[in-house]
């Protein structure tokens, strides 16, 4: 090889070493010592976007504004961090997103905005309604009871707070896995207060949030499990079977209230009986009777819950 050849190959290897170790502006200028990000990655789902990026120079935090594409900067929403790896997740699904990233090196200075243009968020596969309803059979816990109609789904999110409040600003809590009640303990009496719902079907694919207000009075709760068995005995004309029943209650009623129907669709109302406990045993139990209805009787401002049933024998 000549000395020319030689010459030639030398240069081109430093022109190809400088291309390779561009920072693609993260470097500082020498008018301003706060170097731009650069090599911004990003990764979407149907509600957020998650953004990685490299540190400008002297950068020790970074402010970024996002919104709509196309929006005005300086009008858009800001989030401050010192890490240079960022989960947003309040984007709305199928939606196109600008972001202005801008490292902060002092409080007067801060490096040119590297902006990230059009980035669209994935489809939402979580497309049912969210229900709620609210029981307080123990005056110190409250339990919500979510429905999702759009078929499975992994676990619902509530965020709370005093009626009024500011999203965002609330209490929020994450029910278990694949459960339907999530439950607040201790919140004081006769105070009312905002619930946002929300369900997750998949990492990063929630419903929108829907809201639900609540205030705090226990409430006298309705049996369940409703069951009648005969003991001995068997029907006869005059003289009948001792026939058991038997139900199952939430929280401390003080006595419970059963009654006897002949049809099917007969109201609640005719042959009652009460007692302490959550069954009961009747004797002579005549052939007529058909099926029985049961209340809870809690007393004091909560009063008797709904008749339960009936339960047809």
């Amino acid at each position: 090889m000549n000395f020319k050849s030689t010459l030639f190959a030398v240069i081109f290897s430093i022109i190809a070493l400088i291309g390779c170790s561009r920072d693609e502006g993260g470097s500082a200028t020498p008018e301003n010592k706060c170097g731009k990000v650069s090599y911004v990655n990003f990764q979407t789902s149907p509600s957020g976007v998650t953004l990685s990026f490299v540190s400008g120079s002297n950068a020790n935090s970074f402010k970024i504004e996002y919104g709509l594409t196309g929006f005005a900067q300086g009008s858009g929403k800001k989030i401050m961090t010192s890490n240079n790896y960022v989960e947003i997740a309040d984007l709305l699904s199928s939606t196109t997103y600008d972001f202005y990233i801008t490292g902060i090196c002092s409080s007067t200075e801060s490096s040119e905005p590297y902006k990230l243009s059009s980035v669209t968020t994935q489809q939402s596969n979580c497309n049912g309604t969210v229900s709620a309803d609210f029981y307080q059979y123990d005056p110190n816990q409250i339990i919500l009871q979510v429905g999702y109609s759009g078929g499975s789904f992994y676990y619902h999110e509530v965020e709370f707070g005093i009626a009024g409040f500011t999203p965002g600003s609330g209490t929020r809590i994450r029910g278990e896995n694949y459960a339907s009640n999530l439950y607040f303990n201790n919140l004081p009496l006769n105070q009312t207060y905002d619930f946002y719902v929300r369900t997750i079907c998949s990492a990063g694919d929630p419903t929108p949030f829907k809201k639900y207000t609540y205030t705090t009075t226990p409430t006298c709760a309705k049996p369940f499990n409703l069951n009648s068995y005969v003991i001995s005995g068997q029907c006869n004309v005059g003289m009948g079977a001792t026939r058991g029943f038997s139900w199952s209650s939430y929280g401390s009623p003080q006595s419970y209230t059963i009654s006897l129907i002949q049809n099917v669709n007969d109201p609640p109302g005719a042959q009652e009986f009460t007692t302490s406990n959550t069954s009961i045993s009747i004797s002579n139990m005549y052939c007529l009777w058909k099926g029985f209805y049961v209340r809870s009787n809690c007393g004091g401002s909560t009063g008797s819950s709904a008749w339960a049933g009936p339960f047809i024998f």
